[in-house]
């Protein structure tokens, strides 16, 4: 099934929460106030018990035979307190409230309402009858000094009732004193409450409702609005960026994300227009070139010797564009996969002494002075062997370019710590301090470059970098004014462990 959507579900959800809060506070609510109408409830049955034993003291010289009297007048001076009845130390009742008799509590339902109070709740309003209802709880309803108070909640003819049980001493003499009040009116608010509860909550969850529907649209406007912007921007216009919210939430992160996407996708598409643009004005010269040369041989019939030479110069435009194509080709495949190349343990010295004879050669036709420095220890680094050496060549093939006769071109090899350090240095023109910056971008060439040697695309040095980056290793220029150019590479070191590991 399709999920919904995200302002639905947080409808939902913040009906679902406001709805289980509602019914959660209102049971609290609830058992509260029937927990505080028992405490109140218990409160004034002691305190009456209380004035039980009070009464019993101020008339402890009354006969046994006078003391209903006295209760009588007692109950008739407090009205409201009409329920209670005592009996004395023989169990036999003294006095029975007019209001208690009706009720006829027997000792066998006391005795089952104080083990339910032990071991269960019980509804109130539920009338429970017994066949012991006919013997009144007189003899043998000792009070008992060792026994606690006892609270219990008897249901009879519609009326809840509460009743303590409590033995009084008085001058040495033990009675047994209940009194009772009526719960009904108090449990009949508890019902009101009840049905008011369960009455308000559709209203409640309707309002919750409405308000979260309102509420997450609210929450979503922002991200509907960054949906939007971002739906917008296309290749036209992707220097366009998402506003960014003033409070620091989520919001503002995921703007700030999105803006620095969009900015790497605008450098990245940059990138690919203008090494576009570079490819097509490179290739376009020399394909230029060689059509006009083919278009003058077709003019008109030459000598051997012309079309020689006039095919010697095509060949010599066809050769260079082959290497910007290849060169072209694998900048590609190295934007499309950076990490393309297997590396291996390999011997840094081996690849340099690999370079030197064509190296020597080259700078001697070019009247230079050429000089080699290897480190005699063996050092160990993880590299693709003809990557490397294509990197060394590019370096070594740009210092002998531009380096006037005369001059010297020199080639080290040493370790630092953890590094293998490559140098190649040259008394050349050098690179001015505005060039220095930009010599590793694609088809840039310095400034000064450009009149000494015409040749060249511009690749070079781009190549070089991917190769060292894809080797986890640095390349860096440096050319002090007017005293040539140094180019660094650094390579991380195989360190070889006591026993023989590669670490």
């Amino acid at each position: 099934m399709k999920p919904l959507p995200i302002r639905i579900r947080l409808t939902g959800w913040y009906l679902a929460v406001i709805g289980f809060t509602f019914m959660l506070s209102s049971l609290g609510m609830y058992l509260g106030m029937r927990s505080a109408i028992q405490r109140t409830v218990d409160r004034a049955l002691s305190a009456r018990v209380e004035e039980m034993r009070q009464f019993l003291w101020r008339h402890r010289r009354v006969s046994r035979s006078d003391l209903p009297e006295h209760f009588r007048q007692s109950s008739e001076i407090q009205p409201g307190e009409e329920l209670f009845q005592v009996a004395d130390s023989s169990g036999a009742w003294i006095y029975q409230a007019p209001m208690m008799e009706p009720l006829r509590l027997t000792c066998a339902e006391q005795r089952d309402h104080e083990r339910s109070e032990r071991t269960s709740s019980r509804s109130p309003g539920e009338d429970r009858e017994t066949a012991d209802e006919a013997q009144p709880c007189g003899p043998g309803a000792l009070p008992d000094p060792n026994r606690p108070s006892q609270y219990v909640n008897i249901s009879r003819r519609n009326l809840n009732v509460r009743l303590l049980s409590s033995t009084v001493e008085v001058s040495g003499t033990y009675y047994l004193v209940q009194v009772a009040t009526v719960l009904t009116p108090l449990y009949e608010v508890l019902a009101g409450f009840r049905e008011i509860a369960l009455l308000t909550l559709p209203f409640v969850l309707l309002a919750a409702g409405t308000g979260g529907y309102w509420l997450s649209g609210r929450a979503m406007k922002p991200v509907h609005d960054i949906s939007s912007t971002a739906h917008g921007i296309s290749e036209q216009n992707l220097s366009q960026r998402l506003e960014v919210p003033a409070a620091n939430d989520e919001l503002r992160q995921l703007s700030e994300t999105l803006n620095e996407m969009l900015a790497r996708l605008e450098a990245a598409f940059t990138r690919v227009m203008r090494f576009t643009a570079d490819a097509s004005h490179e290739l376009r010269t020399p394909v230029a070139a060689i059509r006009t040369t083919a278009e003058v041989i077709l003019e008109r019939h030459r000598s051997v010797e012309e079309y020689e030479e006039m095919v010697r110069q095509i060949l010599a435009e066809s050769e260079f564009t082959s290497e910007l194509i290849e060169n072209l080709l694998t900048l590609a495949r190295a934007d499309a996969n950076p990490v393309q190349l297997e590396l291996s343990s390999v011997d840094a010295r081996s690849v340099v002494q690999e370079i030197i004879p064509g190296s020597e050669i080259r700078a001697s036709h070019g009247g230079l002075e050429w000089s080699v420095s290897i480190a005699s220890q063996e050092i160990l680094v993880l590299a693709e062997r003809q990557a490397l050496k294509r990197l060394l060549l590019i370096l070594v093939d740009n210092a002998i370019k531009y380096t006037p006769r005369s001059g010297s071109v020199r080639l080290t090899l040493r370790s630092a710590a953890t590094q293998a350090v490559f140098e190649v240095m040259d008394s050349g023109v050098g690179i001015m301090p505005e060039d220095l910056p930009h010599i590793f971008e694609r088809f840039y060439r310095a400034s000064n470059a450009r009149y000494i040697n015409a040749d060249g695309s511009g690749l070079g040095l781009a190549i070089a970098q991917w190769i060292a980056v894809a080797h986890h290793g640095t390349l860096e220029a440096l050319s002090p004014s007017g005293q040539g150019t140094t180019f660094r590479l650094t390579l991380p070191l195989q360190i070889v462990s006591s026993t023989g590991r590669t670490l």
